[in-house]
């Protein structure tokens, strides 16, 4: 199954983008092979690259467009978890933090896992580097986890460390 980008740089060649485009335009009838083939090296080269990446295939001796080829490599290009707190992460960054309390409180009880090791403790500072390393905004995430009870704080605001579950 061809990736999405895969397509798209098939298709981003001008000659190979009119020669598609006639292929679609022919109809289910599709195109004779061998006239595409009878144009030359280039064309035959250009037909290769379209039937690699599953853009055109050939049908007896025709050559026709397979157009579920871009719904199958955008749905396969998508993560699949059935986790919503993966859903908020993309490249391994908090995206946003979501609205709904209770996948909010997953997303934190998630930072705080992958983050900070219980029985440690951690300066302001090794806090907002480790918190960096997910989301843009450290003060306002550290502030949530430390109102939402994943972190506790030390009164003058130098230590914290993993609230024990």
């Amino acid at each position: 199954m061809p990736h999405p980008a895969q397509l798209t740089s098939s298709l981003a060649d001008p000659d190979r983008l009119a020669l598609y485009a006639r292929v679609v335009c022919s109809g289910g009838a599709g195109l004779p092979a061998e006239e595409v083939r009878s144009a030359g090296a280039k064309a035959a080269k250009r037909l290769a690259r379209l039937l690699r990446d599953g853009l055109v295939r050939e049908d007896g001796d025709r050559v026709v467009a397979v157009p579920e080829v871009f719904g199958e490599a955008t749905a396969s290009a998508r993560p699949r978890s059935a986790d919503p707190v993966d859903a908020v992460f993309r490249a391994g960054r908090l995206a946003e933090l979501p609205a709904r309390r209770e996948l909010r409180l997953a997303v934190f009880a998630r930072v705080t896992e992958r983050l900070f090791a219980p029985g440690l403790e951690y300066t302001e500072k090794q806090v907002n580097t480790a918190i960096r390393t997910c989301y843009d905004d450290p003060s306002a995430l550290r502030r949530h986890l430390v109102e939402e009870g994943f972190l506790a704080r030390e009164d003058d605001g130098s230590r914290y460390r993993v609230t024990p579950s």
